[in-house]
């Protein structure tokens, strides 16, 4: 099974191809993810350390490509996720996140903008990711439909993603998960760059969270054509 949920930003948006791509966790790779891998200098992952299996990059790795975890602590361990309410709502979580989890959002691009190319994920590749991502293209000045076409691309992947998991789309929920959970929607990002513009946009939600101009300029000078 290849890396799953796995694409170049660049497909959705006129950005430069080959710079910052985005998957699901690893979990077979084949000999094309290993020689993508080994183009990059790092690896953003955004899980948490129960949520990590050891070694789980350790093949595809070599001196030159750095595995970051950049875990955002317990927010998202099984546990935590079965006790969020049924009727979630994915973009109200995703507002959430981004009001709370500010310094860790800047923290993760500033990572991304000191080791490009790189490579961003968390379980699914679609929340944690999707926002990360959302922040990047945002601070680019990505327009907001691309920015949601990108994020909606992972829908085609989720039925995979989620068997790869042990999750499952067909009863609603999954171990306590909520259904939102199980899913992609254009309106949960549309709430969050909504929340994003309310905010003064990324530049200057990240800048006031720690991210530095240097940081924003290197991304810049990498990702636009």
């Amino acid at each position: 099974m290849p890396l799953l949920n796995l694409r170049d930003v660049a497909t959705a948006t006129s950005l430069r191809p080959g710079v910052l791509y985005r998957s699901a966790q690893p979990h077979t790779l084949t000999p094309e993810d290993a020689r993508l891998v080994a183009g990059l200098r790092l690896i953003a992952d955004l899980r948490g350390d129960d949520e990590r299996r050891p070694g789980d990059w350790a093949g595809a790795l070599d001196g030159a490509v750095r595995h970051a975890a950049l875990g955002a602590g317990g927010d998202s361990s099984p546990a935590r996720l079965a006790a969020l309410p049924a009727d979630l709502d994915l973009g109200d979580l995703y507002v959430g996140l981004l009001h709370h989890r500010a310094a860790w959002f800047a923290g993760v691009v500033a990572e991304i903008a000191d080791g490009l190319p790189a490579l961003v994920h968390c379980a699914a590749g679609k929340d944690r990711t999707g926002m990360v991502v959302a922040l990047v293209l945002d601070l680019l000045g990505v327009d907001h439909e691309a920015i949601v076409r990108d994020y909606a691309l992972t829908a085609r992947a989720l039925p995979d993603v989620l068997a790869m998991l042990g999750l499952s789309s067909a009863s609603g929920t999954a171990g306590g998960v909520p259904a939102a959970l199980l899913d992609a929607p254009e309106s949960a990002m549309r709430t969050f760059l909504a929340a994003l513009d309310d905010l003064g946009g990324a530049e200057t939600f990240l800048l006031a969270h720690g991210l530095t101009a240097a940081r924003i300029r290197r991304l810049r000078a990498a990702l636009l054509p």
